[in-house]
């Protein structure tokens, strides 16, 4: 696998970051879609004009997962919100993986066509539910509320054991959530284990 280096701005590389958490991504992850968009698409994947249009930048709330919410004028995301039916057919589609049927890159291509969530969240969705069940760390987030309620459905669906590798992973998520990501997701996290270990 080639690596490579490359100089950016402080300042762009930390609004870029910003942006890239609110989507549960890191800068790596980014760059490496945006390399792929290139190959496949044999040119840039987007429009380049010549016209510099001003628009307005957006905030970035206070607590990053209120950029998920419709309407937020801090929004990131292009498309509409994540609704409870998406994260139930991500969970079917979970369990799905968790049986052997299915690997997540595909099972996240397949929840984006049956409910129009955008395929890169259901990736990260059906990846941190991945993690949570084997009890490994996580750099990727999802909305607080969904992930409270994923917890509730490994708990009650998968049992004990689960739901406590699902605790130790979150708790090993946490200092890197609290350094990398904007708001207090992190800390919310934390006392979700605290209330529930």
């Amino acid at each position: 696998m080639a690596k490579i280096e490359i100089q950016i701005d402080d300042g762009i590389l930390y609004e870029a970051e910003k942006v890239l958490h609110s989507l549960g991504m890191d800068v790596t992850i980014a760059v490496s879609i945006y390399l792929r968009r290139i190959a496949l698409e044999k040119g840039l994947p987007m429009t380049m004009t010549g016209t510099v249009a001003k628009r307005p930048e957006p905030k970035i709330s206070e607590d990053f997962e209120d950029s998920f919410e419709e309407g937020s004028k801090s929004s990131t995301r292009s498309n509409s919100r994540i609704t409870t039916a998406m994260v139930d057919e991500v969970w079917l589609a979970f369990l799905r993986h968790l049986e052997g049927s299915g690997e997540v890159n595909p099972l996240s291509t397949e929840v984006s066509v049956k409910t129009g969530m955008n395929r890169g969240s259901a990736f990260i969705y059906l990846t941190v539910l991945d993690n949570l069940v084997k009890g490994d760390p996580n750099t990727r987030v999802l909305k607080f509320k969904d992930l409270e309620y994923l917890m509730g459905k490994i708990k009650t669906e998968l049992g004990e054991s689960k739901y406590h590798k699902a605790l130790k992973s979150l708790m090993a998520s946490v200092p890197y959530w609290q350094e990398k990501i904007p708001g207090a997701f992190a800390e919310k996290v934390e006392a979700y284990c605290r209330k529930h270990s």
